[in-house]
């Protein structure tokens, strides 16, 4: 099957799904079509040809999500803000990828199979803001991304065991930041002062060194369960943490005082705790132990 031709030019949006289109080439895309958005849903693509969406001058959003594409597309339009290819069978990324992409805000990769991050590949992406790589197959990154505008960051369930120090060097609006489900023994060091959220479930910490983290006065939400902590002394030099989860982690002798005075919610589900000093009468929000 191929993309219906006729599409009359005043189309602004283009969703196809579940249509068993194969390959994707230039001729698809008639001169003058005006499209701005082009989804393209479980369709079982393969290959998308050099060139194939170059006529496409307005595209802002594209999407082919739930295909089987091994490679980014190549050639794509300058004027993209969102480019979302979850779920294929990507497994590199090369500089040349993104290459005149200066407007591209959003990009998705989530369930692929890359296996590698490094500074060049995303160079080009200089007004990006979210970059989303769950469900990969991650086992490295390396440093320093220079993607000044990016807010959020998420590199879910991969199997990364390090995080090195200058990854975070030109990350300084880095807001929403998620590490959760890999292998990680610490908590990244030299994290951006922007951070306002930081998950790091589903890993194997043992210590959280939170005079390496004082630096983050805006951060307030922080997520830890499911690791293998069995204290969280330092914790009260986050003065602007407000939700602090600890479930089903290892067991904490630590005492909690200090933490209800910084924190609005406390989550300490299915642990072990030994010892709890604190007045509960002056309990005003939400802790669950």
């Amino acid at each position: 099957m191929e993309v219906p031709s006729g599409i009359p030019s005043t189309t602004k949006r283009l969703y196809i799904s579940h249509s068993k289109i194969q390959h994707l080439q230039l001729p698809n895309f008639t001169q003058g079509l005006a499209l701005e958005d082009f989804i393209l849903l479980a369709s079982g693509t393969e290959l998308v040809e050099n060139d194939t969406f170059k006529t496409l001058s307005t595209l802002k959003t594209l999407e082919l999500w739930k295909n089987k594409l091994r490679r980014v597309p190549r050639a794509l339009p300058a004027s993209l803000e969102v480019l979302n290819l979850n779920d294929n069978s990507i497994n590199i990324l090369h500089g040349s990828d993104f290459e005149g992409l200066k407007k591209l805000k959003i990009l998705e990769l989530k369930n692929n199979w890359i296996s590698s991050l490094s500074p060049s590949m995303l160079s080009s992406l200089v007004s990006l803001q979210s970059l989303m790589l769950d469900d990969n197959n991650m086992e490295s990154v390396a440093g320093p991304l220079t993607l000044p505008h990016l807010k959020h960051m998420s590199m879910e369930n991969n199997k990364l065991h390090v995080i090195p120090g200058s990854f975070f060097n030109f990350l300084q609006s880095l807001q929403f930041l998620s590490f959760s489900g890999n292998f990680l023994t610490k908590i990244p060091t030299n994290l951006p002062k922007s951070l306002l959220s930081l998950k790091m479930e589903r890993n194997q910490l043992k210590v959280v060194r939170f005079r390496d983290m004082k630096h983050l006065e805006n951060l307030s939400h922080l997520y830890l369960s499911e690791n293998l902590l069995s204290s969280i002394d330092g914790a009260q030099l986050l003065a602007n943490l407000t939700t602090l989860e600890l479930s089903q982690n290892h067991n904490f002798y630590t005492m909690f005082q200090a933490l209800f005075s910084i924190t609005e919610c406390l989550y300490c589900k299915k642990n072990i705790v030994y010892k709890i000093k604190t007045d509960k009468n002056k309990l005003g929000s939400d802790y669950i132990i």
